[in-house]
């Protein structure tokens, strides 16, 4: 009884490393070559322009963040939108990506947003109707560390101030290392760029874009952006708002500080800003 008990415990344990083996290689993520650069202390980033699925064509760039070193946080402004290049010009941030979804004519947030423990007076954000695409957020308590999670209630979030730092945004992705179950929707199934946070660790998160709709950046679907996500080593993972939004800054870097190619202007360049309602900052 022993022996078979010993050989089934082996079997058993065999096939979960096989399993969680299989859906960490990923085909065509690992092989991945990353150039690396050190920003400051708890930031680095990781930038690729390389071949997936053996024939699209993509150009990524990952920020990785220890927020025990760094802190997320977000920019607002509700009355207008603005290139994030040139946001983050009154914030002392290293680095940013877009946010979360907004009003491109109107400008501001079209989803609940709080930042800096402040909600701005007849916002946008309080008048934000659910849809099946708004299933994820972003949220950073008064210690600095960063949640991803299901979307909440408006009043769920009004009576917990201690999150200074709140964005409803989504799909969420993955939560718990388990993958979350995706809308049919053409957010969801269509290849566009992508802009994505997840949590690496308890102190660790990463900020990615991954362009598209050109020749040279192809974009993925939500769920290979999902597949993406864990094999970088997200536990938990959410969609932020993407397409021509997508966008990712550094300071001191050529072009303004923009490191991807935003399409907004259908060019694979680094000149095709859009301008945009709120922004994830790396002080």
């Amino acid at each position: 009884m022993k022996q078979s008990f010993s050989f089934r415990a082996v079997i058993i344990l065999l096939l979960c490393f096989l399993s969680v083996n299989l859906f960490s290689q990923i085909p065509g993520f690992k092989k991945i070559r990353w150039e690396r650069e050190k920003i400051a202390p708890g930031l680095v980033w990781k930038s690729a322009h390389t071949v997936l699925y053996d024939s699209l064509s993509q150009n990524i760039n990952v920020l990785h963040v220890n927020v025990r070193k760094r802190k997320a946080a977000l920019s607002y402004d509700p009355s207008r939108n603005m290139k994030l290049s040139s946001q983050v010009e009154k914030s002392d941030a290293f680095a940013a990506v877009n946010g979360g979804f907004f009003n491109i004519k109107e400008g501001g947030s079209v989803t609940y947003i709080r930042s800096d423990g402040k909600i701005a007076e007849s916002d946008t954000a309080r008048r934000w109707k659910r849809n099946s695409n708004m299933t994820g957020s972003f949220l950073v308590d008064e210690n600095g560390m960063v949640i991803l999670d299901s979307a909440r209630t408006n009043s769920w979030y009004d009576s917990h101030p201690e999150y200074p730092e709140v964005l409803v945004t989504g799909p969420l992705l993955v939560k718990g290392e388990r993958k979350s179950a995706l809308p049919s929707t053409s957010l969801v199934t269509v290849r566009h760029p992508r802009t994505a946070i997840g949590k690496t660790g308890k102190n660790k998160i990463i900020l990615l874009t991954l362009d598209g709709r050109t020749s040279e950046a192809r974009g993925l679907t939500l769920h290979e952006l999902t597949d993406l996500m864990i094999s970088l080593g997200c536990r938990d993972a959410v969609n932020l708002d993407g397409g021509g939004s997508t966008t990712m800054w550094i300071q001191s870097k050529p072009y303004n500080g923009v490191v991807n190619m935003p399409c907004d202007n259908k060019k694979f360049d680094h000149e095709g800003e859009r301008a945009v309602s709120d922004i994830i900052v790396v002080r």
